[in-house]
């Protein structure tokens, strides 16, 4: 994977546990995500990285289900959803151009382009939290995943 994929990737992720850090169960799944994430990316296996990040959103869920704030569950979701998608779209540059050539500009522009569409999309969605759910964390968790979901499909569309 090319090195800007790389350390965006390690960065979302590192936030994500971060941010989730809220209970045993929280960091456990946050470390074993990371743990597969930096395999994935040093091996170049896209199935061991895909494995990370759903660990990550796993982390994501129980911090939600443990009552943390949707704010920060948004907050998390989006830099999982940029770990993952920067993550896919540097194993693909490597796939397809090799590892010797020159890519920071196309991985550049990809970056700012997935952060301003996901930003858009977390904007709406919190939005519409804010107006329909009244409050209901259990409910915001489940509306902002199914909205990051939705944002990473039409990424890869």
């Amino acid at each position: 994977m090319p090195l800007l994929s790389s350390a965006v990737v390690l960065v979302a992720a590192g936030g994500v546990v971060l941010i989730t850090a809220v209970s045993a169960y929280t960091l456990v799944a946050g470390a074993l995500g990371i743990v597969l994430l930096v395999t994935g990316v040093a091996r170049g296996s896209s199935r061991m990285f895909t494995l990370g990040t759903a660990m990550l959103f796993v982390g994501i869920v129980i911090a939600g289900m443990l009552g943390m704030a949707p704010v920060f569950i948004l907050l998390a979701a989006f830099l999982a959803a940029i770990a993952w998608e920067v993550g896919q779209n540097g194993f693909s540059i490597a796939e397809e151009v090799g590892h010797e050539a020159p890519t920071l500009r196309i991985e550049l522009v990809h970056v700012v382009c997935s952060i301003v569409v996901l930003v858009a999309g977390v904007s709406v969605g919190y939005a519409v939290f804010l107006a329909a759910t009244g409050g209901q964390p259990v409910l915001a968790l489940v509306a902002l995943l199914v909205g990051a979901v939705v944002l990473l499909v039409a990424l890869q569309g």
